[in-house]
């Protein structure tokens, strides 16, 4: 089988695997798409969005062209002969569609598809003895392959959960929700800790990347809405009705909102795949960087 059949065969997998998401998504219960609480019985309830066939169309593309890259590009690293590492990366693949969309559609991580992406991790765990781990020497005891996935998970979660209580305090709101936390310690996971630098780099870049005309649309629409309540017959009604119309939004449907989980996902699935690049990246640059330090 040469190269190139090869590293089809991985893309058509990874194509395959983004649609369980499809029915896994739309089989969960309305409670689990849903903030704690939830009362379906309780006035003005917003159900949950579901997917849609082109949704899954469009991860299994991404999927399959990533995987492809990474396959045809390191092909010592993500091959049938590492299979533990390649039946660890396709099980996480739904979960990761469901994360994403969750998270875009209702501003919910299923606490459960968390649960069931950390069981899945063991994956990562066994495919350190197995397949080894690029990132730690054979040699090292066993104990060090363990500590360095669930020390990058505690770390990775602490210190977001440690951004989004600081950044709570200053905004007086809510900055961070308790499920990108929690989404991060999964990721921790998988990474392990060299890997969580990348992670989270690749993370908060992409989330810049998309927050900054966010906030040029946020800026735009609040001056059309104070124009439109100036050139009201009755300035100070206006206002208050746009302030009820405000009050009285889902926060799903703020049009203000970032979604921070499917950065998240980007960075681990991005790491995942192109681990060979990323240790090439910290033996050049971030390593010398720490001897020096």
């Amino acid at each position: 089988m040469t190269l190139i059949t090869k590293a089809l065969v991985l893309a058509l997998i990874a194509a395959v695997m983004a649609v369980p998401a499809f029915f896994i998504f739309n089989k969960m219960p309305e409670a689990w798409l849903q903030d704690y609480g939830f009362d379906p019985n309780a006035e003005n309830v917003r159900l949950s969005k579901r997917l849609k066939p082109y949704h899954i169309a469009v991860f299994a593309v991404i999927y399959a062209v990533v995987v492809f890259i990474s396959a045809y590009l390191y092909p010592d690293f993500l091959n049938f002969s590492n299979i533990l590492r390649v039946i660890a990366l396709f099980v996480l693949l739904p979960g990761f569609t469901v994360i994403v969309m969750s998270d875009i559609l209702n501003r919910i991580i299923p606490d459960h598809i968390i649960v069931l992406s950390i069981a899945l991790s063991v994956f990562y765990f066994v495919s350190d003895f197995v397949d080894g781990n690029i990132w730690i020497e054979a040699s090292k005891p066993w104990y060090h392959f363990i500590g360095n996935r669930v020390l990058a998970a505690l770390i990775g979660s602490g210190i977001l959960f440690l951004i989004g209580f600081i950044s709570s305090m200053i905004a007086k709101t809510e900055a961070m929700g308790m499920g990108d936390v929690k989404l991060l310690f999964m990721c921790g996971l998988l990474s392990g800790v060299r890997g969580l630098l990348f992670v989270i780099f690749i993370a908060f870049i992409s989330a810049a990347i998309v927050a900054i005309p966010l906030l040029v649309r946020k800026r735009m629409r609040i001056a059309k809405e104070e124009k439109e309540i100036r050139e009201s017959p009755d300035p100070a009604k206006a206002r208050k009705i746009l302030m009820k119309k405000k009050r009285e939004m889902h926060f799903a449907d703020d049009p203000d909102y970032l979604a921070f989980g499917p950065f998240i996902v980007l960075g681990t699935v991005l790491f995942l795949l192109y681990e060979p690049y990323f240790l090439e990246l910290f033996t050049r640059h971030v390593a010398p960087l720490a001897d020096l330090l």
